[in-house]
């Protein structure tokens, strides 16, 4: 019994010592860390910034918006301000009217929101301008509200460079017809996603410029040019609309894609219908999904805004107006096309730090 009871108390003892240990080890592990950080906040004293800055927009996590916050952030450093993503520290999707209204709230210095023509959007506008913060619409404009400058891209211009690239496939589609005269073409079908959320003369802007460079065209092909509206709520929406495109009777021989969603539900489709090579794609942006879709000849090309110059463009806008009182109407940011002639350029690009 005796031997028992002595081998009880050493294993109580052998616990209350380990006991002991682990909490010594814990004490000891928490005072570094509490030194490491202390030495850390020591040499790495909080940053002062002259001007903080608000970039509002639909959707804060796609890549389209991730450049366009890196432009504006290293633009808006140089002339010591600070840009913030706002949303993205939040756990719920706002819509871009509330973020404004967070924005406004927590007395940002201006505001750079991605716009629209929508009355709630001209009276929140208006609102930050009462308040005394200036407003920079970006990509999509509200063009009869108080925002002090727009950066987008040329409607335009876009629909030149669509333009040329329906051109292009279309002599594609008639140099392959001299190998197989089943496919020769008298009449060119193509479909031109249009979305809900954008206004209508947006994209009435781009179709004039598609169509003044195909009426210059003679290549003896006539163009029927169809306008499908995407409902673009929601990605499975985007999807579903573009798949009753290719279940029906007669598919388009060249789609015109406006935005990345809408490209990447298209080239998806494309594959799941056995289509490749049948249907020409012309897509928009330059994420690495549609870059290799392009390599592998799945997508024919894409036009791709430099969203880097469109983020600074918006940085650059606001601290003009904030130093001097007035900016630029109007900043055009480039676009470019990428083909399979120049994507191994663009592929593997480093992509910006998420927020």
């Amino acid at each position: 019994m005796e031997g028992s009871r002595f081998v009880r108390s050493k294993a109580v003892v052998y616990s209350i010592l380990s006991i002991l240990f682990a909490a010594a080890v814990f004490v000891v592990a928490w005072m570094y860390f509490r030194f490491i950080m202390g030495k850390e906040t020591e040499e790495q004293p909080e940053k002062t910034y002259s001007h903080y800055y608000a970039m509002v927009t639909d959707d804060y996590k796609s890549s389209f918006w991730q450049y366009v916050w890196k432009g504006a952030s290293e633009e808006a450093a140089r002339n010591n301000s600070y840009v913030e993503l706002f949303g993205a520290d939040l756990g719920y999707d706002y819509s871009v009217e509330e973020l404004m209204e967070m924005a406004m709230a927590a007395k940002v210095d201006g505001i750079m929101v991605y716009g629209n023509s929508s009355e709630s959007m001209v009276d929140m506008i208006a609102k930050a301008a009462k308040e005394g913060i200036p407003v920079v619409t970006m990509y999509s404009d509200s063009p009869y509200s108080e925002r002090c400058s727009y950066v987008g891209v040329s409607g335009y211009n876009i629909g030149l460079e669509y333009g040329r690239q329906i051109c292009n496939a279309t002599g594609e589609i008639q140099r392959l017809a001299l190998q197989d005269p089943a496919r020769k073409k008298a009449v060119c079908n193509v479909t031109v996603l249009v979305e809900d959320k954008k206004p209508f003369y947006d994209q009435n802007v781009i179709l004039s410029g598609i169509k003044d460079i195909i009426n210059r065209e003679e290549s003896g092909v006539e163009y029927a040019i169809k306008l499908v509206n995407v409902d673009n709520s929601n990605p499975f929406s985007v999807e579903e609309s573009i798949r009753d495109i290719f279940m029906e009777e007669e598919i388009p021989d060249i789609m015109v894609c406006l935005s990345e969603l809408d490209t990447t539900c298209a080239y998806q489709a494309l594959i799941d219908f056995n289509l490749v090579g049948s249907v020409y794609i012309l897509g928009y942006y330059n994420s690495e999904n549609i870059l290799n879709a392009i390599s592998r000849n799945v997508v024919y090309s894409t036009l791709a805004v430099d969203t880097e110059e469109l983020g600074r463009y918006c940085a650059e806008a606001m601290d003009e107006y904030i130093n001097y009182g007035n900016t630029s109407q109007y900043f055009a940011a480039d676009v470019t096309i990428i083909d399979k002639t120049n994507v191994a350029e663009y592929l593997h690009k480093e992509e910006p730090d998420e927020k």
